[in-house]
Order: C-alpha cells, then sequence, then structure tokens
C-alpha cells in the first residue's frame, strides 16, 4: 500500500506512519508544514527510513503532490486544530479545513484513491449541551439514555453553536462522505509523539506542565468529561480502514465512525488534577464548549471488529512517562 498522510509529522500522522512502515510492503508520502510545535521532532524519527517521502507544504500544495505520487489511499490528517484560533480567525480556519478538505478529496477522487479522515465530536454543537445531564462530584455525566452508552453517528449535527472550527470540520466531514471515503469523529485522542496545548491535546498539556513545574488554567469549573483514546488503538483503526477500502469493501464508503474510548475512558479535569496531584487556576467557560463527551463505539465494533482496547489508567501512565523524557519547552 502505498498511502498519502497529510499532517504526517503531527501526533497522529507521526503515529500512523510508524503503524504503517512496520509492514514491509508499505511505503508513506508524508505531507505536513511543521508550522505545529513538536513537529520538526517528530520528523527526524523518519530521517532514515527510504519508504518514507517527505514533502514540507501547507495545503495550498495539496493537489499537486496528491497527483504528482499517486497514492493508493489517503490519510487526511492535517486541520487547524484550536477552537480558539478559529475564533480569533475563522476565515483561515476555513480555507485550511473545509476548503483544503474539498480539495483533497476532489484530487484523489480523480485518481481513484479514497480518503479516510479524522473529524472531531465539535461536528454536533451544542445539541450535546441540550441532552440531560447530571452533575456530581467531580464530573458531569449524560443522563437518561445515553448514561453509559454515549453518543452514536446519528446523533444530530444540526445544531446551533459548533464554533467555527466546528463548522469547518463539519464541512470536510460531509465533503469526505459525500466523496465515497470514511469519517472519524474523534474524541480526546491522546499518546506518545503528542506535543499538547492548551487549545489541543490537553491530557499531553497536563503531563508536559505537571513536569516542568507551570500553572495549569482550568475553563469552567473543570467537571467537563471526555472519553479518551489512545493513538495506538486509533491508528490500528484508521490501518483497518485503508485496508477495508482497497480490499474492496465498498459498504464502508461515505460511512461515519464516532471513534473514542467510551464510558469505561472517560475522565474529568478535576479527576486528572486529582491523579496528579495538579493544583489548576479556574477562568470563565470556553465558547460552546461541550459539558459531556463520550462516545458509542458500537458502529465501529460491528462493522471492523474495533474496540478500544488500552485503559486508560495503562495509557496516561505512559504518556505522563514519554512526556517526562521527551519535554519540548
Amino acid at each position: 500500500m502505498k498511502a498519502l498522510i497529510t499532517g504526517a509529522a503531527g501526533f497522529m500522522g507521526t503515529n500512523l506512519s510508524i503503524r504503517l512502515l512496520k509492514n514491509p510492503n508499505n511505503k508513506i508520502i508524508g505531507v505536513d508544514s511543521l508550522i505545529r510545535k513538536g513537529s520538526e521532532e517528530n520528523l527526524k524519527l523518519f530521517e532514515r527510513e527510504k519508504r518514507f517521502k517527505f514533502y514540507q507544504a501547507d495545503i495550498d500544495y495539496i493537489e499537486k503532490i496528491i497527483k504528482k505520487t499517486k497514492p493508493d489511499v489517503v490519510y487526511h490528517l492535517a486541520a487547524q486544530v484550536a477552537v480558539t484560533s478559529s475564533v480569533e480567525n475563522p476565515k483561515m480556519d476555513f480555507e485550511i479545513n473545509a476548503l483544503g478538505t474539498l480539495r483533497v478529496v476532489n484530487t484523489a477522487s480523480q485518481i481513484k484513491a479514497p480518503v479516510i479522515y479524522t473529524s472531531t465530536n465539535k461536528v454536533y454543537g451544542d445539541n450535546l449541551n441540550k441532552v440531560p445531564t447530571i452533575e456530581l462530584v467531580t464530573r458531569y455525566d449524560f443522563g437518561g439514555k445515553l448514561r453509559k452508552k454515549g453518543i452514536g453517528e446519528t446523533f444530530s449535527i444540526d445544531a446551533k453553536h459548533h464554533t467555527p472550527y466546528g463548522c469547518s470540520k463539519l464541512t470536510g466531514d460531509i465533503y469526505v462522505r459525500d466523496f465515497g471515503g470514511i469519517v472519524n469523529r474523534c474524541s480526546c485522542m491522546y499518546g506518545v509523539h503528542q506535543h499538547g496545548t492548551s487549545d489541543q491535546g490537553w491530557l499531553s498539556y497536563f503531563a508536559k506542565n505537571k513536569i516542568l513545574g507551570k500553572e495549569i488554567t482550568i475553563y469552567g469549573d473543570g467537571k467537563q468529561v471526555r472519553d479518551a483514546v489512545r493513538d495506538t488503538d486509533v491508528t490500528r483503526l484508521l490501518e483497518m480502514q485503508g485496508k477495508a477500502l482497497l480490499d474492496g469493501r465498498n459498504e464502508l464508503r461515505g460511512e461515519v465512525f464516532n471513534v473514542g474510548g467510551g464510558y469505561k475512558n472517560t475522565i474529568s479535569l478535576l479527576e486528572l488534577c486529582t491523579l496528579w496531584d495538579i493544583k489548576p487556576k479556574f477562568k470563565g467557560w470556553r465558547p460552546s464548549d461541550q459539558k459531556v463527551f463520550y462516545c458509542d463505539t458500537s458502529k465501529a465494533d460491528k462493522m471492523l471488529n474495533w474496540r478500544p482496547e488500552i485503559d486508560l489508567k495503562t495509557g496516561l501512565d505512559e504518556l505522563f512517562r514519554w512526556t517526562n523524557r521527551n519535554q519540548y519547552t
């Protein structure tokens, strides 16, 4: 398989490249702008890998690269990922996430290469805050029928207050499905080779700041809950999807999967602070922050026999150890 990966030096792009290169028959075409902190460090992992061809380029050049390299499958992982940045500059956010994704799927379709896309739970917008919730001592949780089950793929995306980021990712989401690709609406992903910031990758960000003795600020009351899924579980799913499409499983074309750790791998910000002995400061809520999100992953289980395997405690211990060895400040 010859796979083109956008965002190849990012967190998930790096881990996906590592996984795919374990198969000696696979080749990787990596594309990344290298503007994200830590991406150049990640890229060094592939310096001597002959089956990894790298292009430093932003999304404006993606059409030329796809036409030149003619991959079998495209993993579109590159994105503008910060809600705060999308509010500050919605035009830039749209051009990268919405227009950029259209360029990817339109060009890939011309060479008959399917696209596998990482989307976000933000496509559900403020609808999640309309779900009945309960408030416990350290967390919020869904009430009623969704408690311990989570959000499935049929949950409505017709919502107010997506944030510009949610709007742009939803636009890309729709285009990928319309062109016959696969969409993965991801919850909180974490793991090695992640260089988190206050805007994205919060588990990594908390670990780094704890290790460096820096102040940590929580926006809201800290009872917000997410289901966390380890990088190895996500890349395993992405690899399975690529193989399935190339094997002719056309029933997967146009499908969407909610990808997360599920209820058993949920954690709130306050609970993480207790686990890592963090004493945070608090500020006001961010726009359209979702109090609770965790996935119902039963569709991926049914169609691809995929379910998260790494339990949260084990994964967080590994994340903390890796971050402690790789303190890029």
